[in-house]
Order: structure tokens, then sequence, then C-alpha cells
């Protein structure tokens, strides 16, 4: 066992340490010399590990976009909740905003950023291979609650961009803005839930079908609880990549 974790442990500080570097450096300025000494390891040892700075960089990516798999450390879900489409976007928009909100890990922003600025070396097929997948959920309960007629919208295929780009660019816009003179006007005292409070309300009011109010749904208690559960874990965990898990058990909730 000793020996196992002598092998684990090195190539864990690595991908931290660079990810550490690329987020600061970008891919073009990191330099292997800067992440074996951020990792505490010669360069001889990252280049077992990984065969250049390229793999290493795509690793780091990778795991941005698809997360550990952590879900040992997650609660289990039995699929014992028969929920409406209201209540499945409610628990979808609940996570959304605070992984947005509390569990954004700030160095995997900035490397997506650099990433962009560097000419999207990998971001394309990252975005096709894990983000598009997750984002389906959201677009799936949309349509039954449309064909169910709980939802209605002139612009059913603006909806999934309206619920998940207002949250980005308010976390983007807040972390440009902080520390300058703008910030509270802009942003005021808004807290996390008061953000999730009203991008519920223009949700469900934006869906409502004409001449009727859909109300913003409650859940039930022991789900709630399992959520806030979920949403721990990822909050005291947000450097360690599990992002990923949470859509994971999402759609464990939903489609089992």
């Amino acid at each position: 066992m000793a020996k196992k974790k002598e092998t684990i442990e090195p190539k864990q500080r690595i991908l931290k340490a660079a990810k550490k570097e690329f987020s600061e450096q970008g891919f073009s300025g990191a330099r292997m010399s800067a992440i074996a000494k951020r990792a505490s390891v010669n360069k001889a040892l990252i280049h077992y590990y990984f065969k250049d700075k390229e793999t290493l960089y795509l690793e780091v990516l990778t795991q941005i976009f698809r997360g550990d798999d952590q879900s040992s450390s997650l609660p289990e879900y039995f699929g014992k909740w028969d929920l409406t489409p209201s209540q499945k976007l409610y628990l979808i928009i609940y996570f959304i905003v605070n992984i947005y909100l509390r569990a954004m890990d700030p160095e995997a922003m900035r490397i997506i950023f650099w990433e962009l600025a560097e000419g999207k070396r990998y971001l394309e097929s990252l975005i096709m291979e894990y983000d598009i997948p997750r984002k389906s959920i959201l677009a799936t309960v949309l349509e039954e609650g449309f064909k169910l007629g709980e939802f209605e919208s002139d612009y059913p295929t603006l909806v999934p961009m309206n619920i998940t780009t207002f949250i980005s660019f308010y976390v983007i816009n807040r972390e440009f803005y902080k520390g300058k003179p703008l910030f509270r006007e802009l942003y005021g005292d808004s807290d996390e839930k008061d953000v999730l409070g009203y991008i519920l309300e223009y949700v469900f009011k934006s869906l409502a079908p004409k001449g009727r109010e859909l109300a913003i749904p409650t859940l039930p208690e022991d789900l709630k609880n399992i959520m806030e559960d979920v949403l721990r874990i990822l909050v005291e965990r947000k450097n360690e990549s599990t992002n990923e898990e949470v859509f994971r058990r999402i759609e464990s909730i939903l489609h089992r």
C-alpha cells in the first residue's frame, strides 16, 4: 500500500502545480521548471508521467471539464422522487447557479480564458465531449415541460441559453469589477440566495403559459437535504475538479 501511495501523490502534486502555473501564465508562458518547483519534484519525474508540456496541459484541461471520479464520496440516489418538469428545472437551476457562485474554481476559469486567448487549441473538442451532453439535461427537461403544456415560450431553443448565460456573465463580471468603485453600484448587497431567487423568478415567469401563472415549485425535504449535501461537498472540494460529478448525480435523480 505504501508503494502505491508514493506513485500517486507526486502525480497529483504535479497536476495541481501545473493547474496553478497554467492559470497564471497560460500554456505559452508556463514553464516545466516552474511546475516542477511548485510540485517539489524534478523535471524528470514530470516527464515520467507526462510526455511533454502539451500532454500535461491537455490532462489539466480535461480534468476541468471531466472532473475526477469522486462518486463514492457523494450521496447515492435511488430515483424515488416522481418530479414534475418544474421541479426538475428548479433542481438544475439550483445547481447551475450555486456552482457558479460558490463552487466555481477560479484557476479553472482563468485557464479557460487563456485557452480562448491562445487560439482554442482544445476547447472546442472538450466542450463537445463534456459540456454539451450535460447541457442536454437542461434541454431535455425543458422539452418535457413544453410537451406537457407546463411550459410555454415563443423561443424554446433560446431558453437554455438564457438560463445559463445570465449566471455565467454575472460571475465573470463580478470578478472583473471586484474592488472597483462601480462594484457596489452594480452588485449592491445581493448574495447567493438573492441571485438564485431572481433567476428562479424570471425563468418561471417567462415559461408560464399565456393566461396562467407558473409558480416556483417546492421540492421534497429529503431531496432538498441531499441537494445541499452535494453542494457542500462541491464547495469544499472546488479546487479538486469535482464539478462534473454533480451533473452525473443530477442525471441520476432525473432519469432513474
